[in-house]
């Protein structure tokens, strides 16, 4: 930081104030330009309804921003002319004066965030920018200015860090936060990656991976994006749980992204697969999580991976080609129509069945074998009928009835969940299928039952390990997308939260569900506490989508989430088990981090959150190991006059306070104060990885305060002087 960016009073803050009370005004004028009905006369009554409820709309989206027309400015040069552009959160146009707001996603308001003092403006010309200024503006008031750049003093103030330190300072909400305000540079620079390429955005715990995914969205959907302009309406983000998902989904309405779909991959597929009703279990995670025999670990993991590998999708693709080739054998088209007022004879016999079937499993069309060996049908017969153009209709009307029968005998039996089970479960089907795919111990380790002790449920259901394989016999038969009806379009963006916990299998299949390169991946290696179906790194990411050179990763190297002291300790973890691993906070001091130990977990908790709850944080997480942990301390608490809400399953939401939670499902949540509880090498055995970064997980999640609590000794990455307990 170099020196102070503001003063108590900065000279510029009554002319600032007074272009925002005059931008406000010119608003409202625009607002009742609008709203008059009157004055919104088409050349006929349907047209003048029309225009008078167009107008409405955007009188009301305007509205919406008239508290806080803009957060920022920008003083460029062009062509030796100076001009100041104002950047806020929707675009305003003064027609009748110089209060005019550009947006934040436009491409001009990219020059609010970057670093960079020059570009490309219109007709070649070059831009320079000579000043860049925050505004704080509330309530159609400018309560502070401050100057990040400012080429007549000198250039860079220091104010960009210091008004990031002063965001960062304020309480957690019950909800996901936009930074439009304060996006940094490179956020900003992540969050503009280029449209139409997937990208990987990976960055440590709190260094805004999720809140950018979501800003990106609002880019895309910006009309600058042309051809890669996307409609909220056809968006889709996949986070890894639903708690997280509930409260992720908030930023929405803030950034103009209503309708867009924020859900989990399972309840996605399950949706997708018409099978809603069906649970889905985890039973990997759950051996993971409650089995300490470390053989049986590590074959449940080994199997996890081997279910979730992207050559899967190989071997599902040569399994029902077999098996629907050996069923086309069976049958023939005899069949004839009407043309040109004579009948004419039809046959396809088996050989030439097979050979278009063949020729479409080797396409693999997008739109499903089913559709295209359907479309394959009808282009032949009507080719060998000879009918003219104008007759095309009328004679696929009539083969209808006759090619749909054949297709549904050449697929006969084909259900994603039982298909994918046969698949998984005959030896000689996956061997068949698998030859010259999978090596030896890979077919091993798919045909191995280590969750053999794990019981099942007695209804319906799907595991989310076999789910990808489910979803990729769905997505060559019928094709994979958003259903709308009984058509079947492309998303226009997808973005993948937890990245690293999603299997290289589920990649290919979501590339075939979006437009070409339309992917956001975000993502933390250090945080894979479902590593047992993610990918080992971001390069089999890239592997999954096309290619290296397809495939943007962009590395987010800072973390805005914590203080100084909590950022510290969760780089001492993440470094034990990933030595890459980079967590760089932000320069912000807090609290000590607590430690407790050496007495009742319910007496320290009490003792850590009232602690908490004294400094003024209102949102605190208990962080427990899991989710039979959280429900068994929750009812302990109250013994300690402490009121700590249970989330232990994905159907909770959470609304702020105290609450406890286990680590899967508090991951991507932050809260102003966080408790570890059960901090210690029983419960996070140093010796396997896996726990480490569950425990990472736990230790990041507070933003101001932190306490780590263990009944006896600390874990010994969290090692420090515990603080005596009182009696």
């Amino acid at each position: 930081m170099t020196r102070a960016a503001e003063s108590p009073v900065h000279p510029d803050l009554p002319l600032e104030q007074d272009h925002l009370t005059d931008t406000v005004a010119a608003m409202l004028r625009q607002i009742g330009v609008w709203e008059d009905r009157g004055r919104n006369v088409g050349a006929d009554l349907e047209t003048s309804l029309t225009l008078a409820d167009t107008a409405e709309e955007h009188a009301a989206m305007l509205s919406v921003h008239v508290h806080q027309p803009y957060f920022g400015s920008l003083r460029v040069r062009v062509a030796g002319r100076e001009q100041t552009l104002y950047v806020g959160k929707h675009a305003f146009r003064d027609l009748k004066g110089p209060h005019s707001v550009v947006s934040w996603e436009a491409d001009v308001g990219s020059l609010f965030y970057s670093d960079a003092l020059t570009w490309e403006a219109r007709r070649g010309l070059t831009g320079t920018i000579r000043r860049r200024r925050q505004l704080d503006v509330a309530d159609r008031t400018l309560h502070r200015l401050t100057d990040l750049y400012d080429d007549e003093a000198g250039g860079d103030t220091g104010g960009r860090e210091q008004v990031l330190v002063r965001r960062l300072s304020e309480a957690s909400t019950t909800a996901m936060r936009d930074v439009v305000e304060t996006l940094q540079p490179e956020q900003n620079g992540a969050m503009r990656s280029p449209a139409g390429q997937p990208v990987v955005i990976q960055g440590a715990a709190g260094s805004g991976k999720t809140t950018i995914g979501f800003h990106r969205l609002a880019w895309l959907a910006h009309p600058d994006r042309g051809v890669h302009q996307a409609s909220p309406t056809n968006l889709l983000v996949l986070m890894p749980n639903a708690v997280l998902a509930r409260y992720a989904a908030r930023v929405l309405p803030g950034l103009n992204l209503q309708g867009v779909a924020v859900t989990t991959p399972e309840a996605w597929a399950l949706s997708f697969l018409g099978i809603e009703k069906m649970e889905v279990t985890d039973r990997t995670l759950s051996l993971l999580l409650n089995d300490h025999d470390t053989g049986r670990r590590k074959a449940a993991w080994r199997r996890g991976k081997a279910l979730g590998d992207a050559r899967m999708l190989a071997v599902v693709q040569r399994h029902l080609a077999g098996k629907t080739l050996a069923q086309v054998e069976r049958l023939s088209l005899n069949t004839a129509a009407v043309v040109r007022g004579e009948r004419r004879a039809l046959v396809l016999d088996s050989p030439r069945l097979r050979d278009l079937l063949s020729d479409v499993l080797t396409r693999s069309p997008l739109e499903g074998y089913r559709a295209a060996f359907r479309a394959a049908l009808e282009e032949e017969t009507l080719s060998r009928l000879r009918v003219p153009d104008e007759e095309i209709t009328l004679v696929s009307r009539q083969l209808a009835q006759e090619l749909t029968g054949l297709v549904g005998k050449t697929f006969a039996g084909m259900l994603p969940v039982s298909e994918g089970r046969r698949l998984l479960t005959d030896e000689g089907a996956l061997r068949a299928a698998a030859e010259g795919v999978l090596d030896e111990r890979t077919i091993r380790i798919l045909l191995s039952d280590p969750l053999a002790g794990i019981s099942r449920p007695r209804r319906s259901h799907v595991d989310v390990t076999e789910l990808p394989v489910v979803l990729a016999v769905a997505a060559l038969l019928d094709g994979l997308g958003r259903r709308e009806g009984r058509v079947l379009t492309p998303y226009d963006h997808i973005v993948l939260d937890e990245g690293q916990d999603y299997a290289p299998l589920l990649y290919r299949l979501l590339a075939r569900a979006a437009r070409p390169g339309h992917l956001t991946v975000l993502g933390d290696s250090s945080q894979g506490v479902a590593g047992f179906k993610g990918p080992a790194n971001w390069g089999e990411v890239q592997a999954a989508l096309g290619g290296v050179d397809r495939v943007t990763v962009r590395t987010l190297s800072r973390t805005y989430r914590s203080t100084r002291q909590i950022t510290e300790l969760g780089a001492r973890i993440a470094r034990t088990y990933n030595p890459d691993a980079s967590v760089i906070g932000v320069d912000r001091e807090g609290a000590e981090v607590e430690r407790l130990s050496g007495g009742s977990l319910a007496v320290l908790s009490a003792r850590a959150v009232g602690g908490m709850l004294a400094a003024g944080h209102r949102n605190i997480a208990l962080v427990t190991r899991r989710a039979a942990d959280a429900e068994r301390l929750a009812a302990d608490l109250q013994f300690e006059d402490v009121d700590a809400r249970p989330i232990t399953t994905e159907q909770a939401r959470y609304e702020g306070g105290v609450v406890v939670l286990p680590v899967n499902l508090a991951k991507g949540l932050e809260f102003d104060g966080c408790v570890v509880v059960g901090a210690d090498a029983g419960t996070y055995d140093p010796a396997v990885p896996f726990e480490s970064r569950l425990l990472y997980v736990a230790a990041s999640r507070g933003l101001h305060a932190l306490a780590l609590v263990a009944q006896g000794t600390l874990h010994p990455l969290l090692a420090g002087d515990a603080d005596p307990v009182t009696p």
